[in-house]
């Protein structure tokens, strides 16, 4: 499968990393923040009542890779609103001309000296 269309120099890739829409890219982070959050704030209730930093650490832990088991891979539930591209129309120039040298604006003038 290649990534973004088909020709020659396309980086080859599975079709699961390209297919996460916006919405899911938005949850999998929330999601990747809130279970480090809560991970750590009880690690470190636990670590300090019983007095042992080595288990806030562990804690810790446990919830980072928690949630890069649930975040990372692109699961079904990140690919709920997919994006609906426009359909190419054959002819139609790109929006401002894209490729193309425009005509000005890029140079500067001389100034004249007038004493």
């Amino acid at each position: 499968h290649e990534v973004q269309g088909k020709g020659k120099g396309r980086a080859l890739a599975p079709p699961s990393l390209a297919t996460m829409d916006y919405k899911g890219q938005q949850l999998s982070e929330t999601l990747y923040y809130w279970i480090i959050i809560i991970f750590g704030a009880i690690a470190w209730m636990i670590g300090f009542f019983k007095e042992d930093f080595q288990v806030t650490v562990i804690g810790w832990g446990i919830g980072v890779l928690l949630a890069t088991l649930l975040c990372v891979p692109d699961w079904p539930w990140f690919n709920r609103n997919p994006i609906r591209w426009l359909e190419h129309i054959p002819g139609a120039e790109p929006v401002g001309g894209v490729g193309k040298k425009s005509g000005g604006g890029s140079k500067k003038k001389k100034k004249s000296k007038s004493n």
